[in-house]
């Protein structure tokens, strides 16, 4: 257990999260460029799945506040693309219109084709937007703007609600679903249409002296009293339950509702994944079996790790090429730059100044 002193103190400290561990274990260089240096340099050439990520994770947080999936659809994509949010719908039932005129390259869907030149009128429209309000994402060429709005479409016209949405769910983002009456809060809606999400914080590290932070998508309590922790997902590959049982972020986010009491020592708890298919929702589930003896080891452990690190080696040239993490690599642009200082912690005091006087035992 962790005494309310040591909590205090470490939750004044600056926050870590699995993102930035990720970032460190992959390259320190990367780590220290995205997040230790002042000014930060920003990610760029990041794949545009993560930007339709976070379009369907706004969409299933809207159904959850009584919206059918597709009024949330609607909601998500209009907020996010609004000037060619009418274009995007008319494209979409014209693809429909498309695909059932017979298969690609034969005479009859060329004759539709030639029909209806609306069809390639709006989507040579919709590329134009894609380059110049999205382009800092990497669009791969199988999956533009409107193959995502395909797929978003026909999940939320497809899917049964019940299947999209997890049973018994409390709290979506962190933020919780019913007031203390028992009834639906109301989602308050960000400007600018930002992320609405509410951080947990908590402790970790092989001392209880890291700061963490994260929020899992979904939380739920099953009339059993078992808890159920999801992160949804729109990658193609997927994990095993026994990989769910073992990924960091979702032990991490069990640490953070432990901490801050959705959860009970003690309590059953599951962890897995929500897949969004076009057609489906997929669950992978794993549990905590292996949380005791080595996943939660793990965790302290690696954040202990990321708190203490000091040097920020690159990684450019140690792996083969198919191995290198370079060629994914957000801040690549700057690998040979050296920053001049870091960015400050929390309350102003230097990044790194309250750790280095404890090791020196000041």
């Amino acid at each position: 257990m962790i005494d309310e002193e040591t909590r205090a103190r470490v939750l004044r400290q600056p926050q870590y999260s699995v993102s930035q561990l990720r970032a460190y274990c992959r390259c320190p260089k990367s780590y220290e460029l995205q997040y230790l240096a002042d000014p930060r340099y920003p990610t760029h050439g990041m794949g545009a799945v993560v930007w339709f990520g976070t379009m369907m994770q706004s969409l299933i947080q809207k159904a959850y506040y009584d919206h059918p999936l597709y009024e949330a659809l609607l909601d998500a994509w209009q907020q996010e693309c609004p000037t060619i949010f009418e274009a995007l719908q008319d494209w979409y039932r014209l693809d429909i219109e498309c695909r059932q005129s017979g298969k690609a390259n034969t005479n009859a869907r060329r004759a539709w084709l030639q029909e209806h030149p609306r069809y390639q009128e709006l989507s040579e429209q919709i590329t134009a937007y894609q380059h110049a309000a999205l382009g800092k994402w990497d669009w791969k060429e199988r999956f533009p703007l409107t193959a995502y709005f395909r797929w978003a479409s026909a999940f939320a016209q497809r899917v049964p609600r019940e299947r999209a949405l997890l049973p018994g769910a409390v709290l979506v983002e962190g933020i919780p679903l019913f007031g203390p009456d028992g009834a639906l809060a109301p989602l308050a809606e960000r400007a600018g249409g930002k992320k609405n999400y509410r951080l947990l914080h908590g402790v970790c590290g092989e001392q209880n002296e890291v700061h963490v932070v994260g929020v899992p998508d979904e939380f739920a309590v099953d009339s059993d009293g078992v808890a159920w922790i999801c992160d949804n997902k729109v990658t193609a590959s997927m994990l095993t339950a026994a990989q769910c049982g073992e990924d960091l972020q979702l032990a991490k986010y069990v640490v953070l509702l432990l901490q801050n009491h959705w959860i009970e020592p003690g309590q059953p708890v599951r962890v897995g994944h929500k897949y969004l298919q076009e057609e489906d929702a997929v669950y992978v589930w794993g549990d905590t079996s292996r949380y005791e003896d080595l996943v939660l080891p793990q965790l302290h452990e690696q954040f202990s790790a990321l708190k203490a690190a000091r040097r920020f080696p690159r990684m450019r040239g140690i792996q083969p090429s198919a191995f290198s993490p370079c060629k994914s690599c957000g801040v690549a642009y700057a690998c040979l730059t050296t920053p001049t200082r870091y960015r400050s912690g929390q309350g102003g005091q230097d990044l790194f100044a309250e750790d280095d006087a404890l090791a020196a035992g000041e």
